[in-house]
């Protein structure tokens, strides 16, 4: 069997050089069908990374602004970012930036979708539907409410950093120290708050619009079900652990805590929960599913041994 040759050396994990090199070994060897789930993870990682760069520049000009303050009191950092929070040029950069994120995460899960559909044994049809898809209105719909919602969130920074300081100001002048020591720690405690909101939101934003996007190209599809699939590290959580490999149904969201015994924060997909790095992968044919497989059914999951199985469960026609 002939392998594509290797670089001396290798290219970043990851990368679109890996994500490439990693396709070519895997149409060679035969093991096409785990190339998507590289794609969609590194897309979804490119769009983090763009997506925290962002959110932490207009962030950090919100910071620039109150630097300029001569002498500021706690009080006068708290109110500038309550008004930075609601100037109508700050809130044109918050949609900028997530419009940018969303766009490109779409066009590069566009892409996966492709790889996906090449490994499927019912590829061409899938790829025939996605070069039709500048015609489907309710990706363009989803895309919009996605903007929307990102833009709200990293517009509620600046308001959320002000509540923040004001309590620790409170507790500071309660504890007896000086007015100008508490604004010295504020504008350290500013940088840190700024780098750890971008972060924050850009792992968990990018990941629910990753997922959000898929579910809108799989409905359009008419494809009802995928894998939910992890990082693959030691970072992910137990309970998400257990749902790797895990066939769902875009209608019936598991809810990994409540079925490990733990606290619950409600049924939702692959990246719809804070930090969440795990990937919905879509199924584009049900003969592509390996038997027997764990699925998830109405908050429990059960192993279905074959296909015939698989669809009379579901109330699929044969």
């Amino acid at each position: 069997m002939a392998y594509p040759k290797l670089p001396d050396v290798l290219p970043p994990p990851n990368s679109p050089e890996y994500v490439e090199l990693a396709r070519q070994i895997a149409v060679k060897t035969g093991a096409a069908k785990e190339a998507p789930r590289t794609y969609f993870i590194a897309e979804r990682r490119k769009a983090e990374r763009k997506y925290q760069r962002l959110i932490n520049r207009i962030l950090k000009k919100a910071e620039g602004e109150v630097a300029k303050l001569v002498d500021p009191t706690p009080e006068q950092i708290i109110n500038k970012l309550l008004q930075i929070a609601a100037s109508p040029q700050f809130e044109r950069m918050c949609e900028e930036a997530a419009r940018q994120t969303v766009s490109m995460l779409a066009v590069g899960m566009k892409r996966s979708w492709r790889v996906a559909a090449e490994a499927s044994g019912q590829g061409r049809l899938i790829y025939q539907a996605l070069m039709k898809e500048t015609t489907n209105t309710v990706l363009g719909q989803s895309i919009s409410a996605i903007v929307t919602e990102n833009s709200k969130l990293i517009k509620t920074c600046p308001h959320d950093m002000a509540l923040r300081f004001s309590k620790l100001a409170r507790q500071r002048e309660f504890e007896g120290v000086r007015p100008d020591q508490i604004t010295r720690e504020i504008m350290q405690e500013a940088k840190h708050l700024r780098e750890y909101e971008a972060r924050r939101i850009a792992r968990t934003e990018s990941a629910k619009a990753s997922t959000a996007l898929v579910q809108s190209r799989a409905e359009a599809l008419h494809l009802d079900f995928y894998i939910w699939r992890t990082a693959h590290d030691s970072r992910v959580r137990a309970q998400h652990e257990k749902m790797d490999g895990v066939i769902c149904r875009w209608s019936d969201p598991p809810d990994p805590e409540s079925m490990a015994g733990e606290r619950s924060y409600g049924r939702y997909h692959p990246g719809g929960i804070f930090n969440c790095r795990c990937i919905a992968l879509p199924i584009i044919a049900l003969e592509d599913i390996k038997f027997p497989a764990k699925v998830h059914i109405s908050g429990h999951i059960e192993t279905i041994g074959s296909l015939a199985k698989f669809k009379e469960r579901f109330g699929i026609a044969a």
